[in-house]
């Protein structure tokens, strides 16, 4: 048996007492050897990441490439969308000459929790996305981290009948 540091047990540190404790473990025999954080790299460092490697075997089901299961199942035709895109950069001088849209973030609420434009008016994530969250009139700047569920966030505004050219 491996023994290490910590090795079955779990370190607790409590800030307010001032004091140290410990919490055992004990290993789940139906359990495999977890060796990775599955899709770590598709949430932290964006959707272009290590491809999977050609020894891992894929269900149909399951996210590829390192991306989040919703940039993995993204529909990548070439398809145009009827909403504007805008680049980060191209954001910014429409912002700095002006430009005053309503932000909608559709991120989860523990993404925005850890960084967050100041300027967002309301966090609402993608799928639960409804016209009610934006308002009737006027530009709606919609971002997400890496532009795929901002991209589903607006196909899906514009179904439930919001006007394509104010996203």
């Amino acid at each position: 048996m491996e023994r290490g540091l910590l090795n079955g047990r779990v370190l607790v540190f409590d800030a307010i007492a001032m004091k140290f404790s410990e919490i055992g473990l004990t290993k789940s025999p139906d359990r495999g050897r977890v060796s990775e954080l599955i899709d770590y790299q598709g949430f932290c460092a964006g959707p272009k990441v290590a491809p999977q490697k050609a020894t891992e075997k894929n269900d149909g089901n399951a996210p590829t490439g390192g991306r989040t299961m919703d940039e993995a199942l993204v529909d990548d035709s070439q398809e145009s969308d009827q909403f504007n895109a805008v680049t980060p950069s191209g954001c910014l001088e429409q912002l700095a000459g002006g430009w005053s849209p309503w932000v909608l973030d559709v991120r989860l609420h523990a993404e925005n929790d850890i960084v967050a434009l100041p300027f967002t008016d309301i966090v609402v994530p993608h799928r639960t996305v409804r016209p009610d969250h934006v308002p009737k009139d006027g530009d709606v700047l919609v971002y997400c981290k890496a532009g795929v569920r901002g991209k589903k966030a607006c196909n899906r505004l514009v179904e439930l009948g919001v006007d394509p050219n104010r996203l």
